[in-house]
């Protein structure tokens, strides 16, 4: 059987698809990435500077999935004076 130009057209519009979305995977993995890496920083930090934080803080911390949002709270995690302060800016 010979190919149509909508089976041409098909098969282009399959092939830009499978790469779109292996492209779109590949981002959100980095950007799981990214939020698992400021998780483990707040962590690591509250741990070095003040004490670790409980399962159910760690919990919270790692539910966190704005980016912007971590970022904060990394900050916040080098100035609080306790974890019990640091988790009250998680709500």
């Amino acid at each position: 059987m010979i190919p149509t130009i909508f089976d041409e057209v098909r098969a282009a519009a399959r092939a830009e698809g499978l790469v779109e979305g292996k492209i779109r995977g590949e981002i959100k993995g980095e950007i799981k990435g990214e939020i698992k890496a400021r998780a483990d920083e707040i962590i690591r930090v509250l741990s070095r500077r003040l004490e670790v934080p409980s399962k159910s803080i760690q919990k919270k911390i790692r539910s966190v999935r704005n980016i912007d949002k971590l970022d904060e709270l990394v900050e916040f995690a080098w100035t609080c004076v306790s974890v019990n302060e640091f988790a009250t800016a998680l709500n």
